[in-house]
């Protein structure tokens, strides 16, 4: 707020320097309605063209420099000197505005008195509250880091915990896994060798059967061929007498026929 008001009075005492005086008339200039000889140009361009006051400027420049480096972070120090010496600077142009043909120099002492004082306010204001203001801000960094390790530390020591039960679990289910295993594969060979010895008890038995059928159905075979062989002996025995006697008839019908025959 007492930037901005410096600067409006700055401006109007500005405005009111440059303004022309109506009622000021300038000096060898003729009264309106006289006859006199106006002067030729070059004398009224001369006239016109006023030299800058140095002082003036001077400030002016600095003040404007000590309010750039107030506003930016790293120079803000270097504020408060080039503001003491705008004001300076400034005051003295104030004491001998007099003595200059500018009119423009009573404003810029002005300004450049105002914005001394500004870049003084700011370079004091950085140099207090900057500070501060990275005090805070470490400290927020380093609670945020404080954080930051804190919950790291926690999700660590989580993950261990978790890890860990994680391995007695597996541990647990593959103990648990192996012994369950092992009872099944037990259990299986039992009943493959309780199956392999039902299996080759009944392919015993049915051996024993197929063996016993076996003599048995021998046994009846060779006693059904001796029968046959008995029987056909027998007809072998009797066809043979009874081929011998038919041999027999036809041999004493032969001779009974060459008997007839004379032969």
């Amino acid at each position: 707020m007492n930037t901005a008001e410096g600067m409006a009075r700055v401006t109007q005492v500005h405005a009111q320097e440059v303004a022309p005086d109506a009622t000021t008339e300038m000096p060898g200039a003729a009264a309106p309605g006289s006859g006199a000889p106006e002067p030729p140009e070059p004398a009224r361009a001369a006239a016109s063209i006023a030299p800058n006051a140095p002082l003036p400027l001077v400030a002016c420049v600095l003040g404007v420099a000590g309010v750039i480096l107030g506003i930016t972070v790293i120079w803000f120090f270097a504020a408060i000197p080039v503001g003491l010496v705008s004001v300076l600077v400034g005051l003295v142009a104030r004491a001998r505005v007099h003595t200059y043909d500018d009119s423009r120099a009573s404003s810029r002492a002005t300004i450049g008195i105002a914005l001394g004082c500004v870049a003084i306010l700011l370079g004091i204001t950085g140099a207090y509250f900057l500070p501060r203001m990275m005090d805070r801000a470490d400290n927020f960094l380093g609670t945020i880091q404080r954080d930051v390790n804190q919950n790291v530390n926690q999700v660590n020591n989580g993950l261990t915990r978790d890890v860990d039960r994680l391995d007695r679990t597996l541990t647990r289910d593959l103990a648990r896994f192996e012994r369950d295993n092992h009872r099944d594969l037990t259990d299986l060979e039992n009943r493959t060798a309780a199956t392999m010895k039902a299996l080759e008890d009944r392919v015993q038995k049915d051996v024993d059967d197929s063996r016993t059928s076996a003599k048995r159905d021998l046994a009846s075979l060779e006693a059904s061929l001796r029968a046959d062989l008995r029987s056909a002996r027998q007809d072998m025995a009797t066809a043979d007498s009874a081929l011998h006697d038919w041999v027999a008839a036809i041999e004493a019908r032969i001779e009974r026929i060459e008997k007839q025959l004379g032969l």
